[in-house]
């Protein structure tokens, strides 16, 4: 079928990690530190019954290209044990459909969508499974007839500790012709565990503008997590988290942060991570975060040294944070 799961940007596939500037990308980084000391309720939180504009339940077609087609997500399925190659002790595959469905009296070519699932308060990335010869056949444009319909079954790897936690996942369907996609966002809880609120409360964070944030901390809608190592000698690679809050009711375009990282007292530019080639980049629901894991190469002598990180958005402003290397 011609859906494929590429964004409209260059991305980076989530599937392992690839270094580009001497840095790249994972999702199967370490878990989020503890709760930030100075994270605190979201700018607007509303009843856990209600979601905000713009995200629907899953099960819920939402319409593009002015009613030409409407999209529907699934909700969430568990797959039997070892029936997804890869899937690692504590995490668990679970199964969604996502349906494009022609609206109109003729036959069309299916837009084509890239998928992006975010769990938890910090919306961390889930880890997609994906078939190499399926996902080479779906790049091929895909025709659906009058009144039809196209289903894609996505199969992602989740953390057991995400059970009954909400699940936004962000659904970008760009029409044949068209450059830009049309941004949807669907929600609901992963089975299992016990049933969280559908609304998580984005962390609210210290005030913007102080000169320097410890890592792990907030500063503004910018969180840096603390750098991890693992590996031995020149082969040690350092992890952390890159956590965007969207504070608006309108859709964030990506977390469009570029991270420096700096070792030593002589600030050595170690790794520059750049969200088009280190790091996915989807487009952030509204009221809700994102949370990236980007890995890096770390020069030896730097572990258990300071290390700097200037976290630049889109704009060209710079937040830095400080801590140390593992």
């Amino acid at each position: 079928m011609s859906m494929c799961l590429r964004h409209a940007l260059p991305t980076v596939l989530l599937a392992g990690a690839v270094l580009v500037s001497g840095c790249a990308s994972s999702d199967s980084g370490p878990k989020a530190d503890s709760k930030p000391a100075n994270s605190a309720p979201g700018a607007r939180p509303s009843p856990s019954t209600v979601l905000p504009d713009g995200i629907v339940k899953p099960g819920i077609a939402q319409p593009i290209g002015d009613g030409a087609w409407t999209v529907t997500l699934q909700g969430f399925e568990r797959l039997p044990a070892d029936t997804v190659p890869g899937v690692l002790a504590g995490s668990s595959a679970f199964t969604a459909r996502v349906t494009v469905a022609n609206q109109r009296a003729q036959v069309a070519t299916a837009p084509r969508t890239a998928v992006t699932a975010r769990y938890g308060t910090l919306g961390r990335t889930a880890a997609e499974a994906t078939d190499a010869s399926r996902a080479s056949a779906e790049d091929e444009p895909q025709q659906v007839r009058p009144n039809g319909s196209l289903d894609r079954d996505l199969k992602l790897v989740l953390p057991d500790q995400a059970e009954g936690l909400p699940v936004t996942v962000t659904v970008e369907a760009t029409e044949e012709g068209l450059a830009e996609p049309e941004l949807l966002f669907f929600e609901g809880a992963l089975p299992g565990g016990t049933a969280a609120s559908p609304d998580p409360q984005a962390p609210q964070g210290a005030p913007a503008g102080q000169s320097v944030t410890l890592l792990g901390q907030w500063n503004g809608h910018v969180r840096v997590g603390k750098v991890t190592v693992r590996g031995e000698g020149a082969s040690r690679t350092g992890s952390l988290e890159l956590s965007v809050v969207n504070r608006s009711g309108d859709p964030m375009p990506g977390l469009g942060t570029t991270l420096r990282i700096l070792t030593g007292q002589d600030l050595h530019l170690a790794a520059t991570v750049r969200p088009v080639y280190g790091y996915r980049d989807a487009a952030i629901a509204p009221y809700r975060t994102a949370t990236q894991t980007v890995s890096f190469r770390v020069p030896e002598t730097a572990i258990g040294g300071p290390v700097t990180i200037e976290a630049v958005d889109a704009g060209g402003s710079k937040v830095t944070f400080e801590g140390t290397i593992g």
